[in-house]
């Protein structure tokens, strides 16, 4: 139970010290520079990636065991992948900071044959390589998580893709969100949960009720995935660069299902992901052969998952075989990561207690988040807006 507690509290309290002390000053930035400041509070979120995989992996001993192909973090892909519990979220950054380490050449690739290693950019972008490479992740999110203090304003300034479950409204977050980044000419890793909530024993049956009523096959354990949203983004992100869709699998040990059993301290000592790279030339280009495409992985999936529980590996159904584990990358840069969040939160105590100003800061910033996600639907919003306006200038003056 204190374990859990520890984790939880200084989880949280990284996020809100890193928004007051880093993201608050940045922000301003979008209205000066707005290419620019979107690299910054990128890298910043990258940088934050870190600390999660610090806290789960060096100081709460999480295994993370990752198999199958190398995730490219300079290419637009989507990741698909199931929702085991409501945190899996919290394990995907650890698990792509191990699947984002570069295989050794001329090493056998499962997905195409023998890895070819690229020439170094001698171009790069300084902000790209603290990132850890130019494609950041994004997450698709439940409009509610926004309204969260800390979090979920830090996901606004980094233009999240916050869905309402309403097709009309969100067909328009879609496009806008897709629209940003084709405009910007920038990469992202978007982060996809088709099923829409997580294998809860309710949610469990209400998948196994709605199997039964359109006479599909019936899962044990994933749910019935989405597919109107997962076809239109694909569609969209096609257009714009899209070069591949990732297929993810994950399973744990002893599942965290809620926040609260995170809190408890029931915390997973094995996690195991399945990464499956599929370039965008073999999917469909159709939206209802695309849902089709989505409905036959997770069939893959549940099988695979099936076998995993039973006999300790998953299934890669294009060679029928299991596919290989990938050596883990190097905790180094995690427990600098680490390090840098526990400065910023000293800092941040430090502020608080002993400046009248930095108080005002908090506040001011506080009341500001508020206003702008009642009235304006978040600061994702302003950005695009922005935008809008940067683009205009630039093609009528």
């Amino acid at each position: 139970m204190a374990v859990g507690l520890l984790v939880c509290a200084a989880w949280y309290y990284t996020i809100l010290a890193g928004f007051y002390i880093l993201y608050c000053p940045v922000m301003y930035l979008m209205f000066l520079n707005h290419i620019f400041y979107r690299k910054v509070v990128d890298a910043l979120f990258a940088l934050w990636e870190l600390y999660p995989v610090g806290l789960f992996q060096i100081f709460c001993g999480t295994k993370l065991h990752h198999y199958g192909d190398y995730v490219d973090p300079n290419e637009t892909t989507i990741i698909v992948m199931n929702h085991r519990t409501r945190v899996d979220w919290n394990y995907v950054w650890i698990a792509l900071y191990h699947a984002t380490q570069k295989p050794y050449k001329n090493v056998e690739c499962i997905c195409k044959g023998k890895f070819v290693d690229k020439p170094p950019d001698v171009n790069e972008d300084i902000l790209h390589v603290m990132a850890g490479g130019k494609s950041k992740i994004k997450f698709v999110l439940k409009d509610e998580i926004k309204v969260i203090p800390g979090m979920g304003w830090i996901m606004q300034l980094n233009y999240f893709l916050y869905v309402k479950r309403n097709w009309q409204e969100d067909q328009v977050n879609v496009s806008q969100f897709v629209d940003y980044y084709k405009r910007l000419r920038y990469h992202q890793r978007v982060v996809l949960f088709p099923e829409g909530t997580d294998l809860s024993d309710d949610n469990k049956r209400k998948s196994q009720k709605y199997a039964l009523s359109k006479k599909v096959p019936n899962y044990d354990y994933v749910l019935h995935p989405r597919t109107t949203g997962w076809a239109v983004l694909c569609s969209r992100m096609r257009s714009s660069g899209l070069a591949s869709v990732y297929d993810v699998t994950v399973a744990y040990d002893t599942p965290a299902q809620t926040e609260l059993h995170l809190l408890r301290g029931r915390l997973p000592k094995h996690v195991h992901f399945h990464f499956k790279r599929y370039p965008i030339e073999e999917l469909p280009c159709e939206e209802d052969e695309l849902r089709i495409w989505l409905q036959d992985r997770w069939k893959e999936k549940n099988i695979s998952l099936e076998r995993f529980h039973r006999e300790g590996s998953f299934i890669d159904f294009v060679t029928k075989n299991s596919p290989k584990k990938n050596e883990s990358k190097s905790l180094l840069n995690a427990f600098v990561g680490f390090t840098f969040w526990t400065v910023i939160d000293v800092l941040f105590l430090y502020c608080i207690s002993y400046s009248v100003l930095f108080r005002f800061w908090v506040i001011y910033h506080t009341l500001l988040f508020i206003f702008v996600t009642k009235y304006f639907g978040g600061f994702h919003n302003i950005q695009y807006r922005i935008l809008d306006k940067v683009n205009f200038y630039e093609k009528f003056f």
